[in-house]
């Protein structure tokens, strides 16, 4: 039995071939195909290797039916995370189609009509031919190029799982181009959001839950004294995480080093601040400072030039495992981090203001935490949003006076976004890969 396995999206490589997924395949004598971006085959072939897996370099660069595709489903979906964008990103256009459209199953139905006329073919016709694979799954069902395979698979009668890749996905990527036999979402509101904004039928609706998290449900992480050795860090004192916004979300980014100076004012010397850095952006006025003994710099690997296709390794993911597990306090942007912090019950203050400039709405922080995947999180209760400069400072310094504070609200949102805590997310998603192959 062959299947084949996408990874055209950064973090793919960690957050589903990292898990035991390929264990799982293998020891059920399923032959893996991996189809990966050209310019990555050699991080892939050396990273899976032990899996016996083959790797397949495929040529990702997108057409111009690519493009207007992806520009047609964008403005289709009516959320109030697109709203928000077509007046940033998409520089007000796409509101004619929003409106005409309006997240109707007729206009859904004719946007896949012309979809399955214009996206380009045979991308995969010679892996298809080499491998006659008994199965597709799509690791990111919204990519452009899962979707060109996932047409593919179609027109060869295989076989097709999908996956949502990330929590805003369903609000965010537009409507889902086509939809496979059976698509994997993590939890209930991404199930409720394919639904009622893609027209996804139930019964073809799996959720499993989220398979990176597996680790940490399981307990896996270096001791205290091996992880501050690594880092350079004073084990005498306690560690805050900041994790900066970086300058991909931030024009002209002089947020993030001003919001470092402010808590550097308000955070004793018995503190030291763990600087990590997203691994796929850089961070202005924060890229060239050194260590000492107040601040520590942890800078992700840049194996890739091209720092949008970042890919990390298993000794870094455990890395960012250790250093959320072993910091009494997260501070971070409008990221996934706020989950990873309620998975370890660690107290998380979100920064939702522009340092000391206020910009106008559209252009600064805050407009990210109306996003749609952010209600349930702002709602729990398990987050302390920081408006100005002082809720910044009252927040931290009330979190480290009692770590348990919003200890509630923290388990309300890994039950959201986590679904199930058994460390198994990762097996459920094996199983529905093996029997699809029966």
């Amino acid at each position: 039995m062959t299947i084949f396995i996408t990874s055209f999206q950064s973090l793919i490589s960690r957050n589903i071939l990292g898990t035991p997924l390929l264990s799982f395949l293998k020891s059920n004598n399923v032959q893996v195909v991996l189809l990966v971006p050209q310019k990555k085959k050699d991080f892939f072939e050396e990273e899976f290797r032990e899996f016996e897996v083959v790797v397949e370099s495929i040529d990702t660069k997108l057409q111009w039916q690519d493009k207007f595709l992806r520009y047609l489903f964008l403005t289709a979906l009516k959320t109030r995370t697109l709203d928000i964008k077509r007046e940033t990103e998409m520089k007000g256009s796409g509101k004619w189609l929003k409106v005409i459209i309006r997240n109707s199953s007729i206009g859904r139905k004719m946007l896949r009509w012309l979809n399955a006329i214009l996206t380009p073919r045979n991308t995969f016709k010679d892996s298809f031919q080499k491998y006659n694979p008994d199965l597709v799954f799509s690791t990111d069902a919204q990519n452009e190029i899962d979707v060109r395979l996932l047409l593919d698979a179609k027109r060869n009668g295989v076989s097709t799982i999908g996956m949502v890749r990330s929590w805003d996905n369903l609000t965010a990527k537009g409507v889902i181009r086509v939809i496979p036999d059976l698509l994997a979402v993590h939890n209930e509101i991404l199930k409720e959001e394919a639904i009622t904004l893609h027209g996804i039928p139930e019964e073809r609706i799996k959720i499993i839950g989220i398979p990176h998290y597996d680790r940490y449900f399981q307990g896996s992480h270096s001791s205290r004294e091996e992880f501050m050795k690594r880092i350079g860090a004073n084990p005498q004192k306690k560690l805050i995480l900041f994790a900066p916004t970086g300058d991909r979300y931030i024009g002209e980014n002089t947020v993030d080093k001003e919001v470092l100076e402010i808590l550097d004012k308000n955070i004793g010397e018995e503190y030291q601040i763990l600087v990590r850095f997203p691994p796929a952006d850089t961070v202005s006025g924060l890229d060239g400072r050194e260590n000492n003994s107040r601040f520590i710099f942890d800078r992700p690997s840049r194996r890739f030039k091209v720092l949008k296709n970042t890919e990390l390794t298993k000794e870094e993911d455990a890395h960012l495992v250790d250093s959320i597990y072993w910091s009494d306090l997260i501070i971070a942007g409008p990221s996934t981090l706020c989950v990873d912090a309620a998975v370890f019950n660690k107290p998380i203050v979100l920064v939702g203001f522009d340092g000391y400039e206020k910009r106008p709405y559209y252009q600064g922080i805050r407009r990210y935490y109306d996003y749609n995947h952010f209600d349930p999180i702002l709602k729990s209760g398990g987050v302390k949003l920081a408006e100005n400069a002082e809720a910044l400072a009252k927040s931290v310094k009330a979190y480290l006076q009692n770590p348990f504070l919003d200890e509630q609200g923290r388990r309300a949102i890994v039950r959201q976004e986590c679904w199930n805590t058994d460390g198994k997310a990762t097996e459920r998603l094996a199983n529905s890969l093996i029997s699809a192959l029966k």
